[in-house]
Protein backbone atom coordinates (compact mmCIF):
# COMPACT_ATOMS: atom_id res chain seq x y z
CA UNK A 1 0.00 0.00 0.00
CA UNK A 2 1.41 3.51 -0.84
CA UNK A 3 0.48 5.75 2.07
CA UNK A 4 1.68 9.86 1.06
CA UNK A 5 1.99 11.81 4.69
CA UNK A 6 1.07 15.73 4.91
CA UNK A 7 2.43 17.78 7.63
CA UNK A 8 0.02 20.66 8.38
CA UNK A 9 -1.67 23.18 10.68
CA UNK A 10 -5.00 24.31 8.57
CA UNK A 11 -5.09 27.31 10.85
CA UNK A 12 -7.66 27.31 8.53
CA UNK A 13 -7.81 24.85 6.23
CA UNK A 14 -7.91 26.83 2.38
CA UNK A 15 -8.58 25.80 -1.24
CA UNK A 16 -4.49 25.87 -1.40
CA UNK A 17 -4.36 22.82 1.17
CA UNK A 18 -7.14 21.32 -1.07
CA UNK A 19 -4.94 21.79 -3.94
CA UNK A 20 -1.84 20.33 -2.26
CA UNK A 21 -3.90 17.18 -1.37
CA UNK A 22 -5.13 16.75 -4.69
CA UNK A 23 -2.01 17.42 -6.11
CA UNK A 24 -0.24 15.00 -4.03
CA UNK A 25 -2.40 12.12 -4.62
CA UNK A 26 -1.54 12.34 -8.09
CA UNK A 27 2.26 13.43 -8.21
CA UNK A 28 2.67 9.97 -5.58
CA UNK A 29 -0.20 8.07 -6.72
CA UNK A 30 -0.82 6.87 -2.98
CA UNK A 31 -3.78 4.98 -1.83
CA UNK A 32 -4.03 6.59 1.63
CA UNK A 33 -3.13 10.06 2.53
CA UNK A 34 -2.35 10.58 6.35
CA UNK A 35 -1.99 13.73 7.36
CA UNK A 36 0.26 14.91 10.77
CA UNK A 37 -1.52 18.05 12.12
CA UNK A 38 -1.09 20.11 15.08
CA UNK A 39 -3.63 20.05 17.72
CA UNK A 40 -5.15 22.83 19.44
CA UNK A 41 -1.69 24.96 19.42
CA UNK A 42 0.09 26.14 16.24
CA UNK A 43 3.70 27.09 15.74
CA UNK A 44 2.69 30.29 15.62
CA UNK A 45 2.37 30.36 19.91
CA UNK A 46 -1.32 30.62 19.07
CA UNK A 47 -4.52 28.94 20.32
CA UNK A 48 -5.82 27.30 17.10
CA UNK A 49 -8.92 29.06 15.29
CA UNK A 50 -10.84 26.04 15.60
CA UNK A 51 -10.11 23.07 17.41
CA UNK A 52 -8.26 20.16 16.62
CA UNK A 53 -11.18 18.06 15.54
CA UNK A 54 -13.16 20.13 13.52
CA UNK A 55 -9.79 21.00 11.42
CA UNK A 56 -9.62 17.19 11.04
CA UNK A 57 -12.50 17.04 9.19
CA UNK A 58 -11.89 19.59 7.18
CA UNK A 59 -9.30 18.05 5.97
CA UNK A 60 -11.05 14.52 5.45
CA UNK A 61 -13.76 16.17 3.38
CA UNK A 62 -11.37 18.14 1.16
CA UNK A 63 -9.32 14.21 0.13
CA UNK A 64 -7.32 13.46 3.28
CA UNK A 65 -8.00 9.59 4.55
CA UNK A 66 -6.52 9.67 8.71
CA UNK A 67 -5.85 13.05 10.32
CA UNK A 68 -2.70 12.15 13.62
CA UNK A 69 -2.20 14.74 16.06
CA UNK A 70 1.16 15.94 16.20
CA UNK A 71 1.63 16.89 20.35
CA UNK A 72 1.96 20.61 21.51
CA UNK A 73 5.84 19.62 22.62
CA UNK A 74 6.53 19.12 18.87
CA UNK A 75 4.70 22.34 17.95
CA UNK A 76 5.94 24.51 20.16
CA UNK A 77 9.23 24.57 19.27
CA UNK A 78 11.39 25.20 16.01
CA UNK A 79 10.96 23.98 12.84
CA UNK A 80 13.45 21.62 13.25
CA UNK A 81 12.01 19.83 16.30
CA UNK A 82 7.99 20.34 14.38
CA UNK A 83 9.55 18.70 11.69
CA UNK A 84 11.04 16.04 13.48
CA UNK A 85 8.37 14.87 16.04
CA UNK A 86 5.93 14.90 12.21
CA UNK A 87 8.59 12.47 10.68
CA UNK A 88 8.78 10.34 13.44
CA UNK A 89 5.15 9.45 13.35
CA UNK A 90 5.00 9.05 9.55
CA UNK A 91 7.79 6.60 9.95
CA UNK A 92 5.87 4.68 12.59
CA UNK A 93 3.53 3.76 9.84
CA UNK A 94 4.07 0.80 7.84
CA UNK A 95 4.01 0.84 3.83
CA UNK A 96 5.76 1.99 0.80
CA UNK A 97 5.21 5.95 2.20
CA UNK A 98 6.26 9.56 0.88
CA UNK A 99 5.85 13.39 2.36
CA UNK A 100 4.42 16.03 0.76
CA UNK A 101 5.08 19.25 1.31
CA UNK A 102 4.18 22.66 -0.12
CA UNK A 103 7.44 24.88 -0.94
CA UNK A 104 7.78 28.29 -2.69
CA UNK A 105 10.41 26.94 -4.47
CA UNK A 106 8.75 23.59 -6.01
CA UNK A 107 12.26 21.75 -6.30
CA UNK A 108 12.79 18.75 -4.74
CA UNK A 109 16.22 19.03 -5.41
CA UNK A 110 17.22 22.18 -4.93
CA UNK A 111 15.65 21.76 -1.72
CA UNK A 112 18.15 18.63 -1.22
CA UNK A 113 20.99 20.67 -2.26
CA UNK A 114 20.37 23.51 0.66
CA UNK A 115 19.33 20.61 3.36
CA UNK A 116 23.17 18.88 2.55
CA UNK A 117 25.08 22.36 3.27
CA UNK A 118 23.68 22.15 6.58
CA UNK A 119 26.31 18.73 7.41
CA UNK A 120 29.52 20.57 5.69
CA UNK A 121 31.44 21.40 9.03
CA UNK A 122 32.78 24.39 7.36
CA UNK A 123 29.08 25.71 6.50
CA UNK A 124 28.10 25.31 10.51
CA UNK A 125 30.74 27.54 11.39
CA UNK A 126 29.24 30.29 9.10
CA UNK A 127 25.99 29.70 10.48
CA UNK A 128 27.06 29.86 13.86
CA UNK A 129 29.18 33.21 13.22
CA UNK A 130 25.78 34.33 12.54
CA UNK A 131 23.89 33.16 15.39
CA UNK A 132 26.76 34.16 17.92
CA UNK A 133 26.05 38.01 16.62
CA UNK A 134 22.23 37.66 17.99
CA UNK A 135 19.93 36.46 14.82
CA UNK A 136 17.67 34.41 14.59
CA UNK A 137 17.95 30.95 13.40
CA UNK A 138 16.38 31.50 10.08
CA UNK A 139 17.86 34.76 9.34
CA UNK A 140 21.59 33.42 10.36
CA UNK A 141 20.80 30.26 8.09
CA UNK A 142 20.16 32.89 5.08
CA UNK A 143 22.95 34.92 5.56
CA UNK A 144 25.03 32.36 6.06
CA UNK A 145 23.79 30.66 2.76
CA UNK A 146 24.11 34.20 1.29
CA UNK A 147 28.26 33.69 1.45
CA UNK A 148 27.80 30.67 -0.93
CA UNK A 149 24.71 31.23 -3.06
CA UNK A 150 22.75 34.26 -3.41
CA UNK A 151 19.77 31.82 -5.20
CA UNK A 152 19.55 29.46 -2.46
CA UNK A 153 19.63 32.64 0.27
CA UNK A 154 16.47 33.86 -1.53
CA UNK A 155 15.04 30.32 -1.59
CA UNK A 156 15.65 30.01 2.80
CA UNK A 157 14.36 33.03 3.27
CA UNK A 158 10.77 32.15 2.43
CA UNK A 159 9.38 29.95 5.07
CA UNK A 160 7.34 27.04 3.83
CA UNK A 161 11.13 26.03 1.83
CA UNK A 162 12.42 26.73 5.59
CA UNK A 163 9.98 24.19 6.32
CA UNK A 164 10.90 21.60 3.52
CA UNK A 165 14.62 21.93 3.94
CA UNK A 166 13.79 20.70 7.84
CA UNK A 167 11.64 17.86 6.75
CA UNK A 168 14.22 16.45 4.48
CA UNK A 169 16.63 16.92 7.07
CA UNK A 170 14.07 15.15 9.24
CA UNK A 171 14.23 12.30 6.74
CA UNK A 172 17.92 12.04 6.82
CA UNK A 173 18.10 12.14 10.75
CA UNK A 174 15.99 9.11 11.35
CA UNK A 175 17.40 7.54 8.15
CA UNK A 176 13.97 6.93 7.37
CA UNK A 177 12.99 4.90 4.15
CA UNK A 178 10.19 7.84 3.24
CA UNK A 179 10.44 9.49 -0.39
CA UNK A 180 9.80 13.22 -0.29
CA UNK A 181 8.41 15.42 -2.81
CA UNK A 182 7.28 18.58 -2.95
CA UNK A 183 4.28 20.73 -4.65
CA UNK A 184 4.44 24.65 -5.61
CA UNK A 185 2.70 26.94 -3.22
CA UNK A 186 -0.35 28.50 -4.77
CA UNK A 187 -0.84 31.88 -3.56
CA UNK A 188 0.29 33.69 -1.12
CA UNK A 189 3.10 32.35 1.26
CA UNK A 190 2.50 31.28 4.69
CA UNK A 191 3.06 35.04 6.41
CA UNK A 192 1.43 36.53 3.54
CA UNK A 193 -1.82 38.30 4.71
CA UNK A 194 -2.94 39.90 1.73
CA UNK A 195 -6.17 38.51 -0.07
CA UNK A 196 -6.49 36.11 -3.15
CA UNK A 197 -9.21 35.40 -5.66
CA UNK A 198 -8.69 31.97 -5.42
CA UNK A 199 -5.17 30.78 -2.84
CA UNK A 200 -5.51 33.22 -0.06
CA UNK A 201 -3.08 31.81 2.97
CA UNK A 202 -4.09 30.80 6.43
CA UNK A 203 -3.09 33.98 7.56
CA UNK A 204 -5.24 36.27 4.95
CA UNK A 205 -8.38 33.71 5.82
CA UNK A 206 -7.63 34.64 9.46
CA UNK A 207 -7.41 38.36 8.67
CA UNK A 208 -10.95 38.16 7.14
CA UNK A 209 -12.14 36.48 9.65
CA UNK A 210 -11.69 39.26 11.89
CA UNK A 211 -12.73 41.77 9.47
CA UNK A 212 -15.73 39.86 8.83
CA UNK A 213 -14.93 39.59 4.98
CA UNK A 214 -17.87 36.80 4.20
CA UNK A 215 -17.01 37.15 0.46
CA UNK A 216 -13.44 36.99 0.55
CA UNK A 217 -13.83 33.74 3.03
CA UNK A 218 -16.22 32.16 0.69
CA UNK A 219 -13.89 32.75 -2.14
CA UNK A 220 -11.29 31.04 -0.01
CA UNK A 221 -12.07 28.39 1.48
CA UNK A 222 -14.10 25.17 0.73
CA UNK A 223 -17.77 25.42 1.69
CA UNK A 224 -17.23 22.83 5.09
CA UNK A 225 -14.91 25.19 5.80
CA UNK A 226 -16.53 28.50 5.45
CA UNK A 227 -19.73 27.17 7.42
CA UNK A 228 -17.99 26.00 10.37
CA UNK A 229 -15.56 29.22 10.57
CA UNK A 230 -18.88 31.72 10.78
CA UNK A 231 -20.59 29.37 13.05
CA UNK A 232 -17.46 29.09 14.97
CA UNK A 233 -16.11 32.56 14.55
CA UNK A 234 -14.97 34.18 17.90
CA UNK A 235 -13.71 37.90 19.34
CA UNK A 236 -9.72 37.14 18.86
CA UNK A 237 -9.25 40.03 21.38
CA UNK A 238 -11.48 38.43 24.61
CA UNK A 239 -8.84 35.22 23.70
CA UNK A 240 -5.56 36.91 23.45
CA UNK A 241 -6.99 38.61 27.21
CA UNK A 242 -7.94 35.41 28.48
CA UNK A 243 -4.20 33.91 27.38
CA UNK A 244 -2.68 37.17 29.03
CA UNK A 245 -4.45 37.17 32.22
CA UNK A 246 -3.77 33.31 32.49
CA UNK A 247 -0.29 34.10 31.70
CA UNK A 248 0.21 36.74 34.36
CA UNK A 249 -0.96 34.21 36.95
CA UNK A 250 1.26 31.18 36.02
CA UNK A 251 4.94 34.05 35.11
CA UNK A 252 3.63 34.22 38.85
CA UNK A 253 3.91 30.61 40.28
CA UNK A 254 6.17 28.71 37.70
CA UNK A 255 9.79 28.06 38.03
CA UNK A 256 11.13 29.53 34.39
CA UNK A 257 14.14 27.83 34.45
CA UNK A 258 14.17 24.65 31.82
CA UNK A 259 10.45 25.62 29.76
CA UNK A 260 11.14 25.33 26.66
CA UNK A 261 11.93 28.26 24.88
CA UNK A 262 13.57 29.95 27.89
CA UNK A 263 17.22 30.58 27.48
CA UNK A 264 19.96 32.93 27.90
CA UNK A 265 18.16 35.20 30.06
CA UNK A 266 15.03 35.74 28.54
CA UNK A 267 13.32 34.97 31.70
CA UNK A 268 14.08 38.01 32.99
CA UNK A 269 12.77 40.14 30.08
CA UNK A 270 9.79 37.78 30.72
CA UNK A 271 9.40 38.81 34.31
CA UNK A 272 9.99 42.44 33.57
CA UNK A 273 7.36 43.13 30.58
CA UNK A 274 4.74 40.87 32.24
CA UNK A 275 3.66 43.09 34.84
CA UNK A 276 4.29 46.75 32.67
CA UNK A 277 2.44 45.60 29.73
CA UNK A 278 -1.48 46.04 29.49
CA UNK A 279 -2.05 43.09 26.89
CA UNK A 280 -0.60 40.08 25.32
CA UNK A 281 0.63 42.26 22.05
CA UNK A 282 2.64 44.64 24.43
CA UNK A 283 4.36 41.68 26.18
CA UNK A 284 5.63 40.20 23.15
CA UNK A 285 6.97 43.54 21.56
CA UNK A 286 8.46 44.10 24.79
CA UNK A 287 10.36 41.06 25.40
CA UNK A 288 11.42 39.96 21.66
CA UNK A 289 14.75 41.14 20.01
CA UNK A 290 16.53 40.56 16.56
CA UNK A 291 16.81 36.76 17.76
CA UNK A 292 13.99 36.09 19.48
CA UNK A 293 11.20 37.06 17.55
CA UNK A 294 7.25 37.42 18.16
CA UNK A 295 6.71 33.98 17.44
CA UNK A 296 9.36 32.48 19.16
CA UNK A 297 8.07 34.41 22.31
CA UNK A 298 4.65 33.32 21.75
CA UNK A 299 5.47 29.95 21.92
CA UNK A 300 7.57 30.17 24.64
CA UNK A 301 4.30 32.01 26.75
CA UNK A 302 2.78 29.22 25.74
CA UNK A 303 5.24 26.49 26.75
CA UNK A 304 5.01 28.22 30.18
CA UNK A 305 1.73 28.21 30.16
CA UNK A 306 1.23 24.57 29.39
CA UNK A 307 4.59 23.93 31.86
CA UNK A 308 6.02 22.09 29.08
CA UNK A 309 10.14 21.27 30.32
CA UNK A 310 10.80 19.06 27.53
CA UNK A 311 14.07 19.79 26.19
CA UNK A 312 15.23 19.90 22.81
CA UNK A 313 17.67 16.85 23.02
CA UNK A 314 14.68 14.79 24.68
CA UNK A 315 12.61 15.45 21.70
CA UNK A 316 15.55 14.22 19.05
CA UNK A 317 16.21 10.81 21.51
CA UNK A 318 12.60 10.39 22.34
CA UNK A 319 10.55 7.45 20.15
CA UNK A 320 7.34 7.38 19.22
CA UNK A 321 5.63 5.40 21.67
CA UNK A 322 1.62 6.08 21.28
CA UNK A 323 -0.50 8.31 18.44
CA UNK A 324 -3.30 9.60 19.07
CA UNK A 325 -5.61 9.71 16.24
CA UNK A 326 -8.39 12.87 15.66
CA UNK A 327 -10.45 11.74 12.41
CA UNK A 328 -10.75 8.70 9.71
CA UNK A 329 -12.55 8.55 6.87
CA UNK A 330 -15.23 6.04 7.39
CA UNK A 331 -13.82 3.64 4.61
CA UNK A 332 -10.31 3.74 6.09
CA UNK A 333 -10.26 2.78 9.65
CA UNK A 334 -7.94 -0.03 8.58
CA UNK A 335 -4.78 2.70 8.72
CA UNK A 336 -5.16 2.01 12.66
CA UNK A 337 -4.01 -1.19 12.17
CA UNK A 338 0.11 0.50 10.12
CA UNK A 339 0.85 1.90 13.15
CA UNK A 340 4.24 0.30 15.15
CA UNK A 341 3.32 1.88 18.04
CA UNK A 342 -0.10 2.39 20.38
CA UNK A 343 -2.86 3.87 19.01
CA UNK A 344 -5.63 6.09 21.38
CA UNK A 345 -9.06 7.21 19.71
CA UNK A 346 -9.86 8.62 22.73
CA UNK A 347 -8.07 11.49 25.51
CA UNK A 348 -9.18 8.63 28.51
CA UNK A 349 -6.41 6.57 27.05
CA UNK A 350 -4.13 9.46 27.47
CA UNK A 351 -1.38 9.22 29.76
CA UNK A 352 -2.15 11.64 32.69
CA UNK A 353 0.61 14.01 32.25
CA UNK A 354 0.38 14.30 28.23
CA UNK A 355 0.87 17.43 26.83
CA UNK A 356 -2.00 16.88 24.75
CA UNK A 357 -4.14 17.13 28.01
CA UNK A 358 -2.98 20.05 29.11
CA UNK A 359 -3.32 21.79 25.53
CA UNK A 360 -6.67 20.59 25.13
CA UNK A 361 -7.95 21.86 29.05
CA UNK A 362 -6.14 25.19 27.90
CA UNK A 363 -7.84 25.00 25.16
CA UNK A 364 -11.38 24.35 26.43
CA UNK A 365 -11.13 27.04 29.03
CA UNK A 366 -10.29 29.59 26.64
CA UNK A 367 -12.52 28.75 24.33
CA UNK A 368 -15.83 26.14 24.64
CA UNK A 369 -15.77 22.35 24.82
CA UNK A 370 -14.41 20.02 22.00
CA UNK A 371 -15.29 16.36 21.32
CA UNK A 372 -12.67 14.32 23.13
CA UNK A 373 -12.47 11.34 21.06
CA UNK A 374 -11.88 10.60 17.48
CA UNK A 375 -14.20 11.33 14.49
CA UNK A 376 -15.22 8.77 11.60
CA UNK A 377 -16.02 11.18 8.44
CA UNK A 378 -18.63 10.29 5.74
CA UNK A 379 -17.11 12.03 2.24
Amino acid sequence: MKIAFVICEYNPFQNGHAYHLNATRSLSQCDKIICVMSGNVTQRGELAIADKYARAKWAILSGADMVVELPPQYVLTTAKYFALGAVKIANAVKGEKYLSFGSECGNIDTLKAIADFEENQDFKSTLNKYLKAGYGYAKSLSSALGEISQEYAQIISLPNNVLGVEYLRALRLTNSSISPLTVARQGGGYLDDKKSDTYSSASAVRKMLEANDIDGLKNSVPDSVFNDLIAKSKDKTSVEEKLFSILKYIVSERNLAGVHGVKEGVENRILNAINSSQNLREFYEKVATKRYTDSYIARTALNIILGNYISGELLELSAVKSVNILAVEENSKYLLSLFDCDVNTKNSTLEPNSMILVADRLYSSVYSNMPYSMITVKR
